[in-house]
């Protein structure tokens, strides 16, 4: 499993992979490039940052540090958690 770190590693290396494939095509030039790829980056991790900040994301969160040994929350978010130290107590 990859952590955030490398993950984000990736994505920014296939990213500029794609935009050297396109200047070395003549697609589009070298600072074009830059501008796409970085613009890509920012979208992305707003829209992860927006998903991991749900409710139900932030719960997974805390569940994964290894000082949490028991959560306890809504059924409807402890649905959404698939982790056996988030329960729910109705």
């Amino acid at each position: 499993m990859f952590t955030m770190e490398q993950f984000w590693s990736l994505v920014r290396t296939l990213l500029q992979s794609a935009g050297a494939a396109l200047v070395t095509k003549g697609l589009i030039d070298a600072g074009s490039a830059e501008i796409i790829v970085g613009l890509l980056m920012n979208v992305i991790t707003t829209l992860y940052s927006l998903y991991i900040r749900r409710k139900a994301g932030i719960v997974a969160s805390a569940a994964a540090l290894p000082e949490v040994a028991q959560i306890v929350t809504t059924p409807e978010i402890a649905r959404k958690v698939e982790d056996p130290s988030v329960t729910t107590r109705f």
